[in-house]
């Protein structure tokens, strides 16, 4: 008996240990996708908001001088800004872990797991986990990361409002004014999120189906 429990403490022992090196793989392609997103989200709000001041350029040429340095310099820093948070957010090992935005991991009802297993495999372990949940495209609204690069545009509303500029009524990307890129092609027609993105799912896919075995 001892010598059969040995062995399969020993089995379960190395399911972990594929799975927290699963997990470490999906949380070093999110950290290579979030320092590839920062230049790209940060030049697509640029050529958003060139096309507010276009389609209103009327707006733009009735400002003085130093209103519109002043707007010129807020548009900066709330891009800035933008992208600082996006980039705060997408920081949470957890949107990775659980990148869906109707989650599907749960707290499990049952407690009393060891106090050296970690939160996030106490939480993938538990008996309310529902893998059904299929991780889709980067700009699916289903995920969410793409949420996260959506609530972009925020900062730059503000600016854009202060600053007397009219909401778009018909909007080609996301927020009041249609800065934020609605598509993933808007945000990066370099294709290279899209294959960081594949990067990732890949090593997503490869978590959950450890996690679907160590249950």
């Amino acid at each position: 008996m001892g010598g059969s429990g040995g062995l399969v403490f020993g089995v379960v022992g190395d399911r972990f240990e594929q799975l927290a090196s699963a997990r470490d793989r999906v949380l070093a392609e999110a950290d290579v996708f979030c320092r590839q997103l920062e230049p790209i989200l940060a030049e697509a709000l640029r050529a958003g908001l060139e096309r507010v001041t276009w389609a209103q350029a009327g707006h733009l040429g009735s400002l003085d001088e130093p209103t519109r340095r002043a707007f010129e310099e807020a548009a900066a820093g709330s891009t800035r800004s933008a992208v600082a948070a996006v980039s705060a957010r997408l920081r949470d090992p957890d949107v990775w872990l659980s990148p869906l935005t109707a989650p599907r991991l749960r707290e499990p009802r049952q407690r009393g797991w060891a106090l050296d297993v970690p939160p996030w495999l106490a939480r993938l372990l538990g008996k309310d986990r529902d893998p059904s949940g299929v991780l889709g495209g980067l700009d699916d609204p289903g995920n969410r990361i793409w949420v996260a690069i959506g609530s972009a545009a925020e900062p730059i509303d503000g600016v854009l409002q202060e600053f007397g500029f009219a909401p778009e009524r018909r909007r080609i990307g996301g927020g009041r004014f249609g800065v934020a890129p609605r598509t993933l092609p808007r945000l990066d027609p370099s294709g290279l999120l899209q294959r960081r993105w594949k990067r990732y799912r890949a090593a997503f896919e490869r978590y959950e189906a450890l996690a679907r075995i160590t249950d």
